[in-house]
This record gives structure tokens, sequence and C-alpha cells, in this order.
């Protein structure tokens, strides 16, 4: 009998086009996200490079996810990782986070709860967000599972608090523009302890 390290590539790579086909139909011919924006799933190793150390691609992630949000992607270089799109599916952050228990290489490391994830960061992007032109929209506040402390209403505006936010991308999915206003930045592709995107912190410096 086989195991489930011996899951066939076929089988790995149906959860992404499954989730492929529910984003482009959501997204009205918007762009798909590029593969290095596409998050890694709650608990993975940081700095990224001990991630992509540690994770061997047996996809065991992926089957124990309760909403399908953890898809396995195939890289350039033929490796396959398993990456969450929160556009088309999000992190519903489970409580038992059963996800990192399935993990046997050690790639996902329980944080200590669905409130200590970190998945990533959201950003508002004003020029898309109809509340910056005066309009009423809640759609990121309702979604959020921390409301007032990862996504706060000031003004009627979302602000994001960095501190509080798991970037399990609830938000993103919520908003009901196209493209998103408010969508998630990677946490690897944060500047670590400041949680500020490494493009925006780099022209500031």
């Amino acid at each position: 009998m086989s195991g489930p390290r011996e899951r066939s590539r076929r089988d790995l790579l149906t959860g992404w086009f499954s989730a492929l086909r529910d984003a482009t139909g959501a997204a009205r011919g918007a762009p798909r996200l590029k593969p290095e924006e596409l998050l890694r799933p709650p608990g993975a190793l940081k700095p990224d490079e001990a991630f992509l150390a540690a994770c061997t691609g047996c996809g065991d992630c992926i089957p124990v996810c309760p909403t399908a949000s953890i898809i396995s992607l195939e890289r350039e270089d033929g490796r396959l990782l398993p990456v969450i799109d929160p556009s088309a599916r999000p992190c519903q952050l489970c409580s038992d986070l059963p996800c990192i228990a399935a993990c046997p290489d050690g790639a996902l490391i329980d944080p200590g709860g669905p409130e200590r994830v970190r998945l990533g960061i959201a950003k508002v992007e004003p020029k898309r967000c109809v509340t910056f032109r005066g309009e009423v929209c809640r759609s990121c506040y309702a979604a959020c599972p921390y409301p007032d402390r990862a996504i706060l209403l000031i003004g009627g505006r979302p602000l994001v608090g960095s501190g509080a936010c798991t970037g399990c991308g609830l938000c993103e999915h919520a908003c009901p523009e196209h493209p998103k206003a408010i969508h998630v930045i990677a946490e690897r592709n944060l500047v670590p302890g400041l949680r500020v995107p490494r493009d925006e912190y780099d022209r500031r410096g």
C-alpha cells in the first residue's frame, strides 16, 4: 500500500488547479499572483531559507486542511511546495492547526496558537479602497478574525495593526474590489522585526 509520501505529482497538483479555477472566476480577469507572492502555510520556519531547507514537498499538510486552503505549487526547478493563495482560499486559522501537526519534517512549527500565526501582513491600497473616496465598506473589517486589533476602522477607513495581523488573507478574500484593495504581503517579503515590505524599506533607505 502506498503511503502519503508516495502520492503522485498529479494528486498533489489537484488542489492547485482547483484553486486556480476558483480564483480565475472570482477575479474576473484580474492578474494571478506571482509564485513569490503566495503565502507559506502556518508555522513555516523563519527565515524562509530554513523553511526551504526543511520542506521536502511531501504534501502531508495539504489533505488535512479542512478548507483546502493549502495547495501545492510546482516551482520552475520542479520542486513542489505547499502554498496559500489568499484571494482564492485564505487560511481559516484553525484552532488546532492540523497542517502543522501533519508536517513530518519540522518545516512547520506551532507558533503557540492561531493568533500567533504570521503568514504575512495585509496592506491597504488607498487608490483602490472605496472608503478613501468617501464610500462605506466594512468587508475587510467584518472578515478579520481579530477586528480592532489586526484591522481597525479609523474614520471609516481600514488600518492594519501590524502587531496583530496574522496574514490569513480573510480580508483580501472578502474585499469586493478587483483588483483587491487589500492584499497580503508574504512574511518572507517583510523586513524581520519591522514587518514592513522589503521593497518599501529599501526605498526609504
